[in-house]
């Protein structure tokens, strides 16, 4: 009876060491598929991981321009002088119904009041830039019409114009753009004078002034 007993008790440590093993093993091997899997995917995504480091290095290595710190002075004349200066135009285009409201006027903002010792921004290239670009682009559209070549075109004399002149100026190349696309704006051989002679010239009054004002080397030259 006792032996009986003592073997029973026995089996039953048996089983349960056996339950304990096979749940383990189930365990490990759970673990060791999802640890698998796990680093499968990470060695998947190494060769992306490889390639972003090895395009930022080569960023890293290009030349780099030169950045010297601009005081916080320049910066607030920046704001207020580009402020003042779209915002007149704004002011004719809303209460005097007169369309100086033209998109590559804030182009020439950034550079009348923000790179005011740049070439490009100085009055020549201002005025002279921007009437040469109305004049081909609305010539282009009233002898072609508009269309992807002909806006082409219009922008490509412009700067031919520009370059020979010695008036180069950036945003005129979207206002060449904007002539052969809208027909000047749907007022023909007048969109030359207004809105583009007219907010040219309140954009470079408005930047001599207020340049002039904050004591800032605006214009470099004239003409």
């Amino acid at each position: 009876m006792f032996k009986r007993k003592k073997t029973a008790r026995v089996k039953k440590v048996i089983d349960v060491k056996f339950e304990v093993k096979e749940d383990f093993e189930e365990a490990k091997g759970s673990f060791l598929s999802r640890f698998k899997g796990y680093s499968n995917r990470e060695n998947r995504n190494m060769p992306i991981m490889d390639e972003i480091s090895k395009i930022s290095t080569f960023i890293k290595k290009l030349p780099r321009s030169p950045q010297p710190a601009i005081p916080a002075r320049e910066v607030w004349l920046s704001l207020w002088g580009a402020f003042l200066g779209v915002g007149f135009t704004a002011l004719l285009a809303y209460l005097w119904k007169c369309p100086t409201l033209l998109g590559p006027f804030g182009a020439s903002a950034v550079l009348i009041y923000g790179a005011y010792k740049a070439p490009l921004a100085q009055p020549r290239n201002v005025l002279l830039g921007h009437f040469l670009a109305a004049c081909i682009g609305v010539t282009i559209h009233d002898f072609f019409g508009t269309a992807f070549w002909s806006i082409a075109l219009g922008v490509a004399l412009a700067l031919v114009l520009m370059t020979v002149t010695y008036s180069i100026h950036p945003p005129a190349g979207a206002t060449a753009y904007v002539a052969v696309q809208t027909g000047g704006l749907g007022v023909g051989y007048m969109y030359i004078l207004n809105p583009v002679i007219l907010g040219a010239f309140i954009l470079i009054l408005i930047g001599v002034i207020f340049n002039k004002m904050g004591k800032r080397d605006y214009p470099t030259h004239w003409w």
